[in-house]
């Protein structure tokens, strides 16, 4: 009889335990607000209201200047199709220090470096 008290109180704190953890982490879940930035932003600043990027998709080089490529995930579903993950991830072009634009990763090819270098830095 005591012991099956103690597997109820057991059970019952682990319970509240995992909702307090799956509430608490609601803000993880939901992803970067991206309303939150604006094309020009540094990437400090960018970072400062998103976090860390989930990834660096990509950094070349140029004459002219440095291509970055930020990649953020949400909890957005995604199709399958267009993400490996299932989830929508979002992809941020810096050049040169400053935000150019960004998208969902299905509207970008990392093979394009070359084509995005030509039109950001005609910006400069």
């Amino acid at each position: 009889m005591i012991q099956r008290n103690y597997n109820r109180i057991f059970r019952a704190t682990l319970a509240t335990i995992f909702t307090l953890i799956l509430f608490s982490n609601c803000k993880i879940f939901q992803g970067p607000d991206l309303t939150k930035i604006q094309v020009g932003m540094t990437k400090a600043q960018v970072i400062q209201k998103l976090g860390k990027p989930d990834a660096i998709v990509a950094a070349k080089k140029y004459q002219e200047g440095i291509l970055e490529i930020y990649e953020y995930n949400t909890s957005q579903l995604e199709n399958p199709v267009d993400s490996a993950s299932g989830f929508r991830q979002y992809w941020l072009h810096f050049f040169n220090d400053e935000l150019q634009e960004w998208g969902t990763k299905r509207n970008y090819s990392p093979r394009e470096y070359d084509h995005y270098y030509e039109k950001y830095r005609r910006r400069h």
